[in-house]
């Protein structure tokens, strides 16, 4: 039994010498591959950053965007052309290699005035540019490759904001959400930065506006310094003010309207330039209803696109309610009263409205929808227009559009 004791140890010993031999020869650091280290090294944290510079590569090439590698040229008319002068220099300790590879867009190019650069020089990369855009904003990148281990890539940017020669700013009218009880008033400002002067024309809506009469006031003015920033060298500005009554259909909305301008030099008006002066711009948004739903899972739809409540599935005899909320928004909340209007099918659904109460800027009514105890088996289940029941929240304001309620729902026949 000691035999086997004995033997035991003997193998373990000689488990773990043979590891560490294994283990020293593969992961050991020798002087000849990190030099000699101990405690007692004169490497202080002082002399750190001077130590860490001897073990960086020398003798590289180096290259440095003098200014940066971005160019703001500010504001150029549309179709007018730019330029602008990078200059490059090696601030390492061998030659550079310059290279332009690529630029963004063929109305942008990029020309070296030396693509070898020795220790010390600089040269020049010419950049020009056309600015053909759509957009209001331009910008665009030339690549210069290098030798430099550490910069392979130089992205060389211009950008800058496009003017035309007559715009108009905001370019559109976005109203967001606005209610359909209340009035739209906007304004823009036309810029013209023609050699004459203009007048407008005449403006006229693109398609017909549902439910209001919208109206534009345009008024030429001189350049304001302050009230003009950034549009300083326009020659005229015109106000542009846009009015909307209440009334607009509910739902998304998208009306186009064209601004005609002519030189006020009737010589001119035959030119083919003064002929063409035209701005296209339009008025955008959603227009809601003063009245609105709010309920849980059961209620579908969205402020001027229709609502939908799905009634729950109940058997001849049973019957059923559901609670509804009614918010009374708008300028025309507080002079305004509301009430059930039509339903179909009355044999079937039921509504009642309950008594208002204000909070905050809104009035709340509490609705009660109801599936009659005495209605007949009947099933509406919104597979087709015509295919629901309908609810209606009337109002005593001429302002106040009324507002329509779908409504899904199976009164089953009883099984016996």
């Amino acid at each position: 039994m000691k035999s086997l004791l004995v033997l035991l140890v003997i193998a373990a010993c000689s488990g773990v010498v043979v590891g560490y031999v294994a283990t020293a020869r593969e992961y050991r650091w020798t002087d000849d591959e990190f030099g000699h280290f101990t405690k007692q090294s004169d490497l202080e944290p002082a002399g750190l950053l001077a130590h860490m510079e001897q073990l960086q590569q020398k003798n590289l090439p180096r290259a440095e965007v003098v200014g940066g590698e971005q160019h703001d040229f500010g504001s150029m008319l549309r179709n007018a052309k730019g330029s602008h002068d990078f200059t490059i220099k090696n601030t390492g300790d061998e030659p550079l290699d310059l290279e332009v590879r690529a630029t963004t867009c063929k109305c942008t190019l990029g020309e070296l005035d030396n693509s070898q650069l020795q220790p010390g020089e600089s040269t020049t990369v010419h950049m020009t540019w056309s600015v053909k855009t759509k957009g209001e904003q331009f910008q665009q990148t030339a690549t210069i490759g290098t030798n430099d281990p550490l910069k392979g890539e130089i992205q060389l940017k211009i950008k800058g904001q496009v003017l035309d020669k007559v715009m108009m700013t905001p370019l559109a009218w976005n109203v967001g959400e606005v209610s359909a009880g209340s009035p739209i008033e906007m304004e823009s400002t036309v810029y013209s930065r023609m050699d004459y002067d203009l007048r407008h024309k005449q403006s006229r809506w693109l398609e017909e506006v549902l439910g209001a009469e919208p109206s534009l006031e345009i008024q030429a003015r001189a350049i304001d310094p302050v009230k003009d920033a950034g549009h300083t060298d326009a020659r005229q500005a015109f106000d542009v003010r846009l009015r909307v009554p209440p009334g607009l259909n509910q739902g998304p909305m998208s009306y186009g309207v064209q601004l005609e301008f002519e030189p006020v030099d009737p010589a001119l008006l035959e030119s083919e330039e003064a002929s063409e002066i035209v701005l296209l711009t339009q008025m955008e948004g959603r227009i809601v209803g003063d009245i609105t739903l709010k309920a849980g899972s059961r209620l579908s739809g969205r402020d001027g696109g229709g609502f939908t409540f799905r009634m729950p599935a109940v058997d001849v005899g049973e019957g059923a309610e559901e609670n509804v909320l009614v918010f009374l928004r708008g300028p025309q909340r507080n002079q305004t009263r509301l009430s059930i209007g039509e339903i179909d099918p009355p044999r079937v659904l039921g509504a009642e409205l309950g008594e208002p109460k204000v909070k905050d800027e809104l009035v709340v009514y509490p609705l009660k929808l109801r599936i009659r105890e005495d209605a007949p088996a009947m099933e509406r289940s919104g597979n087709s227009k015509d295919d629901y029941g309908t609810i209606w929240i009337e109002s005593d304001n001429k302002n106040v559009a009324p507002l329509m309620l779908r409504v899904k729902f199976n009164v089953r026949q009883a099984a016996f």
